[in-house]
C-alpha cells in the first residue's frame, strides 16, 4: 500500500509540475535517532526521489535537489538573512532583520522556490562550492573545460568579427 502510494503521489507531481525541487536529507543520520528510526525508514525518502527524477525526465520537466547544506529553514524567504540557530520545535519562523513572521515550513518552501528560480543546481557541481570546506577556503570547481569567474574562455586581446 506505501509503494502504491508514493508511486501515485510522485507520478501526480511529475505530472503537474514542470519543476520538482526536492531536498538532499541525511536519512541514514536522521535514522540514528532510535525513536524516529522506524517511522523515517517506512517513509522511503530514497525511493521517491529517484521515482521523481525518471518521471519528471519521462514528462519533460526536470528535478532539482537542494544540497544537504542548504539551509530552507533557516534562511528568512523576504531578506535572505540567516539564522545560526533554528531548533526543530520553532514552528514559526521570526526574522530579526526585516520582522518577517510565517510558518517554518512556508518559509523553507519559498526559499527552495527560489533556488530553482535562481537555477542554481547543486546537484551538477563537480566538487564545486556544494559542500562548506575548510574555514576561509572555498572548493575549487574539478569540471574540465570550466571557465573561472571573469573569464569566458575566449582568447583575450581578439577583435570581434565585424559583419
Amino acid at each position: 500500500m506505501r509503494a502504491d502510494a508514493l508511486r501515485k503521489a510522485t507520478s501526480d507531481l511529475a505530472g503537474r509540475y514542470e519543476t520538482v525541487v526536492a531536498e538532499d536529507l541525511n536519512v541514514a543520520g536522521m535514522a540514528r535517532n532510535r525513536r524516529l528510526a522506524r517511522a523515517i525508514a517506512d517513509q522511503g525518502f530514497g525511493e521517491a526521489r529517484r521515482m521523481l527524477a525518471y518521471k519528471t525526465a519521462w514528462n519533460g520537466g526536470r528535478l532539482i535537489t537542494a544540497g544537504r547544506w542548504f539551509p530552507s529553514s533557516k534562511t528568512c524567504s523576504g531578506c535572505g538573512a540567516v539564522k545560526a540557530k533554528l531548533h526543530l520545535s520553532e514552528r514559526t519562523y521570526a526574522c530579526t532583520a526585516c520582522g518577517l513572521v510565517t510558518d517554518r515550513d512556508v518559509n523553507a518552501a519559498r526559499n527552495l522556490l527560489h533556488l530553482a528560480a535562481s537555477g542554481a543546481e547543486s546537484r551538477n557541481a563537480c566538487g564545486g562550492t556544494v559542500r562548506p570546506g575548510l574555514a576561509g577556503h572555498v572548493p575549487v570547481n574539478q569540471e574540465p573545460g570550466t571557465a573561472h569567474a571573469g573569464q569566458t574562455g575566449t582568447a583575450a586581446g581578439q577583435p570581434a568579427a565585424a559583419e
